[in-house]
């Protein structure tokens, strides 16, 4: 049976990380040059939550961005199909609700215009 090792991202940029030793406070990634040790490449971090952290004993941190000495910090691994950011987890959402569909270009003409509204309305001749 194969074990995966897992795969980490920047959160800025979306750079494939690999890492040798332990990320320490003041690594930064190699593309952007971001720091690595941040909140928002950590697994922890939701911006939903108290304090935008799930571990319920871990400092505040004002600039999460900046490297940190926090001691709860574990790299938040990408997912077995590639990491997704929310923002298009959340258009594909909104897509699949409105019918999934390609955008549909503008209109070419009035008639065009009107077939359309009275398509979505569910009018007909």
């Amino acid at each position: 049976m194969e074990t995966k090792d897992p795969r980490f991202r920047c959160y800025k940029c979306g750079e494939e990380l690999v890492f040798d030793v332990k990320i320490g406070r003041r690594d930064m990634c190699p593309n952007c040059y971001a720091y690595l040790h941040c909140c928002y490449n950590c697994r922890f971090w939701n911006p939903d939550v108290h304090n935008q952290c799930t571990e319920n004993q871990g400092e505040f941190i004002r600039d999460r961005t900046e490297g940190n000495f926090c001691l709860y910090f574990t790299f938040k691994a990408m997912d077995e199909g590639g990491a997704e950011d929310e923002a298009s987890k959340a258009k594909d959402r909104l897509s699949k609700m409105f019918g999934g569909g390609k955008p549909q270009l503008s209109p070419r003409s009035s008639d065009e215009a009107r077939e359309r509204l009275d398509a979505l309305f569910g009018k007909r001749k």
